[in-house]
């Protein structure tokens, strides 16, 4: 029997820069909002097109980008008549957790899936493929783990994913385990079995491998290899105990010889609502103590990272109900410590203990009370914080009903702290006085549910966070 079958998906255009681009098209097609599809349609491909680098690029890139947007990350969903935001897009929107969107991501993505032409899911349908390859991969380095021992690490490089786990047929039939592989892939290293490493051989194992780093659900190492990371035990028992699937494919399976590519295009719809429903965020929400953990093998500084974990173990100190799960609490957390420090290094101590984070109950319009450090001048600081695992800047943000009011009020003394948190690195941008840039047309801002701003370079500066 010949065990063969190259399985794929759509590969993005941006995929070395998805998670900048994702945020940026979450906003977007949250601001869009529902629409009938033409008009949609023309939306979208206009905010593609002002995503920086694409003003001179040909058009049929843009719509290139537009598909892959919608097919591979199900950000929108149209019934043919209309289209609207997917919750996926705007769960990323509103927490600009990226670990946390690529955890969903893969929970639900399989093979066969609406990211595919039709054609191509009956093909797999008629082989008997039904394949979740994030769920598999990581059986497969479990019980890698156990072959090996406590004292070794396992790890899967794009080549051996590729070979003997995306392309082999049992594996994605359901009839090879995972113990198997894990011992196939060890023999296959004994006797020092080659494979062919061509990048457009291995690239959709490894665009799976790396969707699943950017998720923080595995590192890679120096070695090439890619390893569970410490300390997601949770959302590792997530996927492994999942058996759901795409319901509507079920049926098909005992009636391959019957159905049709029309049958399956009449499914993707569904698809899209599928790919868009059960987010747990309690469970997926990026924990940031254990965000910035290493270990010895990983492809990362050490030292900084050490570094990163102490300054959000201190940071935590400052959050009341000490979860590790609140992005944006930490965000605030951090700022609390930089304005302590920045108000310290100016010799006003005597304002220190006024420096307070005001609680969300009482509706303000901003985050933190601080001083400016000269003479009784208040400064109040509205944080927006984004989580990725690369580093990235988000040139945008969004302030409430409430939050414009208070910027509306409190001009000259309020401020926008935008921090960026990655696994290498915390940045932060102040943005000084955001109603008066915008009456001023130098920081352009479109009403949506109170205000969505965006910003260059030339609207604040960058500041060193300040932590001791």
């Amino acid at each position: 029997m010949n065990d063969y079958f190259r399985i794929h998906q759509i590969r993005p255009r941006f995929k070395n820069n998805v998670e900048s681009v994702l945020l940026y098209m979450a906003s977007e097609i949250v601001r869009i909002g529902p629409r009938a599809k033409d008009d949609f349609e023309i939306e979208i491909f206009d905010a593609i097109k002002r995503f920086p680098g694409n003003q001179f690029v040909a058009n049929k890139t843009i719509s290139n980008w537009r598909t892959e947007i919608s097919s591979l990350f199900g950000l929108y969903i149209c019934d043919g008549v209309n289209t609207r935001p997917g919750a996926m897009a705007n769960l990323l929107d509103k927490n600009e957790d990226l670990p946390m969107f690529f955890k969903y991501f893969l929970y639900h993505f399989q093979y066969p899936g609406g990211h595919l032409k039709p054609h191509k899911t009956l093909e797999m349908i008629k082989a008997g493929i039904k394949f979740k390859p994030a769920k598999y991969i990581l059986l497969t380095l479990l019980e890698g783990k156990k072959i090996v021992g406590e004292l070794s690490s396992f790890g899967i490089s794009k080549a051996e994913a590729t070979h003997l786990i995306f392309n082999s047929l049992s594996v994605t039939t359901g009839k090879l385990g995972a113990d198997k592989t894990a011992k196939k892939i060890l023999n296959n290293r004994s006797n020092k079995v080659s494979y062919d490493e061509d990048g457009d051989v291995i690239r959709y194992a490894g665009d799976i491998l790396d969707y699943m780093v950017l998720a923080d659900i595995l590192t890679k190492h120096f070695d090439g290899r890619f390893y569970i990371k410490p300390g997601n035990l949770n959302v590792i028992s997530a996927f492994i105990d999942s058996n759901v699937y795409f319901e509507p494919y079920d049926a098909m399976y005992a009636n391959g010889s019957h159905i049709t590519a029309a049958d399956i295009k009449d499914t993707q719809t569904l698809w899209f609502e599928y790919v868009n429903t059960s987010l747990y965020s309690d469970l997926f929400e990026t924990d940031v103590s254990t965000f910035f953990s290493a270990d010895p093998g990983e492809n990362v500084d050490i030292n900084h990272a050490k570094m990163l974990s102490t300054i959000i173990e201190e940071a935590q100190g400052v959050i009341v109900d000490k979860s590790t799960k609140r992005i944006g609490d930490f965000g605030e957390a951090i700022s609390i410590k930089h304005e302590c420090n920045r108000l310290r290094s100016l010799g006003r101590d005597d304002v220190l203990h006024l420096v307070k984070k005001i609680p969300e109950v009482f509706a303000v319009g901003y985050d933190i009370s601080s001083f400016d450090g000269h003479g009784d001048l208040r400064r109040y600081v509205e944080v927006k914080t984004t989580i990725s695992k690369s580093s990235i800047t988000k040139y945008s943000f969004h302030l409430t009903p409430s939050e414009w009011s208070a910027a509306s009020s409190n001009r000259n003394i309020y401020y926008v702290y935008r921090i960026f948190i990655s696994s290498d690195n915390i940045k932060l941008f102040v943005i000084h006085d955001p109603v008066g840039q915008f009456k001023n047309d130098r920081l352009p801002m479109i009403p949506r549910d109170g205000a969505q701003f965006s910003f260059s370079e030339e609207n604040g500066v960058w500041e060193n966070i300040m932590y001791d």
